[in-house]
């Protein structure tokens, strides 16, 4: 009875969930020809996605997969479903027998990580290669300094670090190749500034504002960016000094719990169990 209670909410919970899937794309097909029609009075489908996100699609699978579980109703119920039919299978089978209790606890388990899951994974996987970013930047700039006193233009060595940095940096090859195409269309000036809003990233910013003055004021820009380099090392390496002088405070409640506690029970232990064994007797 209790397995027919919840396939019944599930079949129902899928039906709900297919309906409001259903009525997202048939409003999304009619902005879609709204716009069509109209170019005056466009409107399009919200998007919550950030740019850097849609950049990270293009580099990272687990960033890509996560984000199309998380914005795909369809891809949760299924995933559900089929955790649930698993669940019942092994309890049906014999394998391992679960109480009700326990696999209604597992199912909303199931539920709660489907939800809450995709989302996580891909914010930390973000920031993971944002870290990766700021790191790699100074060497990029570098090259980029490098580059600029061979001779080559800015938009020439930003374009050759772009098709040379791949199997370095992916991120960041993919981040130069877009502000190049940007560059193809309404010049360096505004690739920059779109690279400056998109990206939240603190080097990645110095370095656009660096090129943005260099080509507004036409001063000599390879000292200027390996000065920016520098910069940025002594910056990483303050981070460095302050996480590791934040050490020292986060160890206090782990010392405390893991060391203070059983030192103490080592000291007054043998004192306490004899006094319990006198009143004993």
């Amino acid at each position: 009875m209790f397995y027919i209670i919840a396939l019944t909410l599930l079949v129902l919970g899928a039906g709900g969930l297919t309906r409001v899937w259903l009525l997202k794309r048939r409003r999304e097909r009619l902005y879609h020809l709204l716009e069509q029609s109209s170019q005056q009075y466009a409107f399009t489908p919200q998007d919550n996605t950030t740019p850097v996100e849609r950049i990270m699609r293009k580099t990272s699978r687990l960033v890509s997969w996560t984000a199309m579980l998380d914005k795909n109703i369809v891809a949760k119920t299924l995933t559900v479903v089929g955790a649930t039919l698993l669940l019942v299978l092994i309890d049906t089978s014999g394998i391992y027998i679960f109480s009700r209790e326990v696999l209604f606890l597992c199912i909303l388990a199931c539920v709660v990580v489907v939800i809450l899951l995709p989302n996580l994974v891909k914010e930390m996987t973000i920031k993971k290669h944002m870290k990766r970013i700021s790191d790699d930047l100074p060497f990029v700039i570098d090259m980029l300094a490098v580059c600029v006193q061979s001779g080559m233009t800015i938009e020439k060595a930003l374009r050759y670090i772009a098709d040379n940095t791949y199997a370095i940096n992916p991120n960041i090859a993919t981040l130069f190749d877009r502000a190049m195409l940007k560059t193809e269309v309404n010049g360096i000036n505004a690739a920059l500034e779109q690279l400056y809003e998109e990206v939240p990233g603190t080097e990645v910013r110095m370095l656009c504002s660096t090129l943005q003055q260099s080509i507004k004021y036409g001063s000599s820009i390879y000292q200027v960016l390996i000065d920016l380099s520098k910069e940025m090392r002594e910056l990483q390496l303050l981070n460095t000094e302050e996480k590791v002088a934040s050490l020292s405070a986060k160890m206090t409640l782990p010392m405390i719990a893991f060391i203070m506690f059983p030192l103490l029970v080592i000291v007054a232990g043998p004192g306490f169990i004899g006094m319990v064994s006198m009143w004993s007797n």
